[in-house]
């Protein structure tokens, strides 16, 4: 589930063992040599006792090890680092800086994608917005264009309604009408055009605040989650318990006559 692959090794050395096979396996931690470095082979002229109660009989010593894989299975856990929304976990074997650089690494890819594609929506937006202010900037002088050609038109119509006669004042007060409310449609529609220019350009000013709190939010939000660190305590899978080596085991003495005495003493100090 979080990826994790670490190993535990645990060597328990039990003296004298209950004739009846009952081991408190946390009582009996083991701290001489690897057990790569156990010998297999006796050392020259060594002397073995005999063997007693459990150790003399395979099925409790069979029930011994499957004992210690339950001890081991209830008792042995690692504790894992994961950053559960970002979906990175590491073992014990990976240190806090290490593990805060992969969730950071991790953050920028995931912050740098979503921000592509949050930046080419507003594009795409502003893309829209700028070809209707260039459609709009184009109609603008088009229709100044046709505004001062009406009123060039509508002058000159007034200028000829002073020279004309009596008889023909009232055809040409009717065109004059007509050249002025043609004039006054050109006039409304650059009005027309420049309220639709500023209402593209407000539209934009708060497309492009919009699209900086976007990223300011998206920038904050990722690198939150940088630090939303946890631990959870994993436990084995019976398994994933692998025994190594499980037997009977003679720890080595020395015989040493002193005084006429013959005394025992540890190969391995007070350690064995």
């Amino acid at each position: 589930k979080y990826g994790v692959d670490s190993q535990v090794q645990k060597s328990r050395l039990v003296l004298d063992p209950d004739k009846r096979g009952a081991v408190r396996w946390e009582d009996y931690p083991y701290h001489g040599p690897s057990l790569e470095k156990l010998e297999t082979q006796p050392a020259p002229q060594a002397r073995f006792v005999m063997l007693n109660a459990p150790l003399n009989e395979s099925k409790l010593l069979t029930a011994l090890e499957r004992d210690f894989i339950d001890w081991v299975y209830r008792n042995v856990t690692v504790n894992a680092k994961t950053n559960q929304a970002l979906k990175v976990y590491a073992g014990p074997d990976v240190s806090l800086a290490e593990f805060m650089k992969a969730c950071a690494d991790t953050a920028r890819e995931s912050r740098d994608a979503e921000i592509a594609k949050v930046t080419e929506q507003f594009e795409r937006k502003m893309t829209t917005l700028e070809n209707r202010l260039t459609k709009e900037g184009r109609e603008l002088k088009q229709d100044e264009e046709e505004y001062n050609q009406r009123k060039m038109e509508e002058w000159g119509t007034h200028a000829e309604n002073f020279l004309l006669g009596k008889g023909r004042i009232s055809r040409k007060v009717s065109t004059s009408l007509t050249k002025h409310r043609l004039t006054q449609q050109a006039k409304a529609d650059i009005e027309e055009s420049e309220e639709s220019i500023q209402d593209y350009e407000q539209q934009m000013a708060a497309l492009k605040k919009e699209r900086e709190q976007s990223l300011a939010e998206i920038n904050n939000r990722w690198g939150d989650l940088v630090n939303d660190i946890s631990e959870v305590t994993i436990t084995p899978k019976k398994q994933d318990i692998y025994i190594h080596l499980f037997g009977v085991a003679w720890v080595p003495y020395y015989q040493v006559e002193s005084d006429g005495q013959v005394l025992e003493l540890p190969a391995f100090g007070a350690e064995a």
